[in-house]
């Protein structure tokens, strides 16, 4: 009951912020090439700053406490937007609110996963109300700014940030000793090769979506898919998504987490060769529905993979890395190239993003023959 309350607000904000924020920056005045630059600064931000933040997680012991001063300084930087105007003071903002909220997601779930290793926390049945409260936000969201000018939507983010911080002071502190084994964990994540190969193992699969989330929405138009069409196959992804972690616990109980990430692997290779062919709208249904496994099972399998294989007292900064370089990097590496490959294949960039897939699946393969533990 504390923890949960943690993820529902944390993808609140996202959930009123992917469909509406371009929407504003819009009312703003800013071009679409702003935009881009705009939204992309908390992504930047996170391959810069996470893993100094979970580094500092990790050398003072505590999570909790970075969680509150982060969704403080949040909260408060945030509120510069209703005074800022052009282009460059919104980039400012949105680059210096990036430092901080870029980092919820790795102290998050490494909050949640450490107090796992001792108590019986089901990582995957908190993490569902992010999911949950997503489509809430993009739902509700919508029907909250019928009628209203655009000038509404950084009160509802405001809110939103508000919420977060509350729930920051709702959960639980974890105590970590600090040891010789934790000194300049970082440093030696970075000096160990299975874990950076893990890393790009998971960042093909995760990045492998950069064309879905960057042209999917415009070739759907192009094929004549209606907008309440495309509106359902964006949300069926998601709830299946919900399904998997609500039953991740039994559905997934014989996977090491190599396993898992492969089978999301798997998913997605058959997810983005079918999409290359530009398909129907009864097999998009279908298709759609491997959302839940691309995402939720390479997921589920690194938070195992960093539970079980990294020492508690470098744990955060495993995460930290995680996000950034998986999450970040090659994500936001592929963001940057997919339009000039839907601009140059259209539906045939998909293609590009399933061999990504058959590269990580090779990976993965790797992994399974090598032994793997950060005896450090």
């Amino acid at each position: 009951m504390r923890l949960a309350p943690f993820y529902v607000a944390l993808f609140l904000i996202v959930g009123f912020q992917l469909p509406f924020w371009p929407v504003w920056l819009s009312f703003k005045g800013l071009t679409p090439e702003e935009i881009g630059i705009v939204l992309s600064a908390p992504v930047w931000s996170k391959i810069l700053f996470t893993p100094m933040i979970a580094s500092l997680a990790d050398y003072f012991g505590r999570r909790r406490a970075p969680l509150v001063i982060m969704s403080g300084f949040s909260f408060a930087l945030f509120q510069l937007y209703f005074v800022v105007d052009g282009f460059l003071q919104i980039f400012a903002v949105a680059l210096s609110v990036g430092v901080f909220i870029s980092s919820f997601s790795a102290i998050g779930d490494n909050l949640v996963l450490t107090l796992g290793r001792t108590h019986n926390i089901d990582y995957p049945r908190i993490r569902l109300w992010g999911s949950v409260a997503f489509i809430a936000g993009s739902f509700f969201g919508g029907q909250v700014l019928v009628g209203r000018s655009p000038d509404f939507i950084p009160i509802m983010l405001s809110a939103a940030f508000l919420l977060l911080f509350l729930c920051c002071l709702l959960l639980p502190e974890v105590h970590v000793k600090r040891n010789d084994q934790g000194k300049k964990g970082l440093r030696r994540l970075l000096k160990y090769p299975p874990f950076l190969i893990f890393l790009l193992a998971t960042g093909l699969i995760q990045g492998s979506y950069a064309v879905l989330y960057s042209a999917g929405t415009l070739h759907w138009q192009t094929q004549g898919l209606s907008d309440a069409t495309i509106g359902f196959l964006w949300a069926e992804g998601v709830i299946v998504e919900i399904i998997l972690f609500a039953l991740a616990r039994n559905l997934f109980r014989s996977f090491d987490p190599i396993q898992l990430i492969a089978l999301g692997g798997a998913a997605g290779l058959l997810r983005w060769v079918v999409m290359g062919f530009s398909p129907d709208v009864p097999v998009l249904i279908f298709i759609q529905m491997l959302h839940g496994v691309t995402f939720a099972t390479a997921h589920l399998g690194a938070m195992q993979f960093i539970v079980e294989k990294v020492p508690v007292e470098m744990s955060a900064r495993a995460q930290g890395l995680y996000s950034a370089v998986s999450l970040g990097l090659i994500m936001g590496g592929g963001l940057l190239f997919s339009g000039y490959l839907y601009e140059e294949f259209s539906a045939g960039a998909y293609f590009f993003m399933a061999g990504g897939c058959a590269v990580a699946l090779l990976i993965c393969q790797y992994l399974r023959r090598i032994p793997i533990a950060l005896q450090l």
